[in-house]
C-alpha cells in the first residue's frame, strides 16, 4: 500500500449517495466532507467492496455516509477515483481518518486495489438542494473569500431556480483545508443527463442576478469536471 502523499493537497468532490430529495434548511446540521482523490488499478473491486462490507466498515467507523466517482472529463485528473467521507464535524473526520489506517481490512482493500493518495481536503456542507441520487456528476471549482452561510444559502437558492431543470440536486462546499490552492469552494451538482446539467448552467450564468451576485461576491469559477458514480 502507499502511504498518503505528504504534497500540498487541493480541493476535490465527487456526487453522494442517494438521499431524499428536499432543501436543506439553513441551520440544520452542515455536514464535513472528508474527501480523497486517488488514483487505483482496480477500481471494479473497490467499488463492489465500497457497496458492500467496506461501505458498512467505513460506516462503523464513524462516517455518516461514504461514496465514490470516477473523473470522465477532468483534465489531468481524468480516470482517478474521488472518495467522500461525510462526518458531523471536523473531529470526527479526523478521527475517522486514524480509525481507517488502523483497520486491517481496509489497508488490505487499499493494497489490493492498488489505491494511491494524491490529494486530501476537508471540506464544510453550506447549502443544499435537490436530490443526490444520479448516476453522474459535476463539480465547480470556485475562488473567491469565504461567504457566510447565509450569502450562500441565498445564492445558491438563486442558481437551483435554474439547475433544477436539468440537475437532480446541488450542494455548496466551503474549503477548510486543502493546502496551498486558489479554490475556495466547490459546488456539486448531480444528474443523469449532462446535456440537460449544461443547458441548465447555461441559463443559469447568462442570468443578470447571478452575475451580479457573484461580482459582488467575487466569485470566479475556475474550472469542471464530470464524474461518473462508483457507488
Amino acid at each position: 500500500m502507499t502511504a498518503p502523499s505528504a504534497e500540498p493537497e487541493n480541493v476535490v468532490w465527487f456526487k453522494q449517495a442517494s438521499m431524499p430529495t428536499k432543501h436543506i434548511q439553513l441551520g440544520d446540521n452542515m455536514s464535513f466532507i472528508y474527501s480523497v482523490a486517488t488514483t487505483m488499478a482496480d477500481p471494479d473491486h473497490f467499488a463492489e467492496a465500497g457497496a458492500g462490507w467496506a461501505g458498512e466498515r467505513l460506516r462503523s467507523l464513524g462516517a455518516m455516509s461514504v461514496m465514490a466517482n470516477q473523473v470522465v472529463m477532468g483534465g489531468e485528473m481524468a480516470g482517478q477515483v474521488l472518495v467522500a467521507f461525510e462526518t458531523d464535524s471536523a473531529d470526527a473526520a479526523m478521527a475517522l481518518n486514524a480509525a481507517i489506517y488502523a483497520d486491517g481490512d481496509l489497508l488490505k482493500l487499499l493494497a489490493d486495489t492498488g489505491v494511491q493518495v494524491e490529494r486530501r481536503t476537508l471540506m464544510r456542507r453550506q447549502a443544499e438542494f435537490g436530490s443526490r441520487d444520479a448516476s453522474h456528476g459535476t463539480i465547480l471549482y470556485l475562488a473567491g473569500p469565504p461567504q457566510s452561510d447565509e450569502n450562500t444559502e441565498s445564492n445558491m437558492a438563486l442558481s437551483w431556480g435554474h439547475l433544477e431543470a436539468g440537475a437532480a440536486g446541488m450542494a455548496a462546499m466551503q474549503v477548510i483545508a486543502g493546502g496551498p490552492s486558489p479554490f475556495s469552494g466547490v459546488v456539486v451538482t448531480w444528474a443523469d443527463s449532462m446535456d440537460a446539467l449544461l443547458a441548465a448552467s447555461a441559463a443559469n450564468f447568462a442570468d443578470p442576478a447571478v452575475q451580479e451576485r457573484m461580482a459582488a461576491t467575487n466569485t470566479t469559477v475556475l474550472g469542471r469536471m464530470m464524474t461518473r458514480r462508483l457507488f
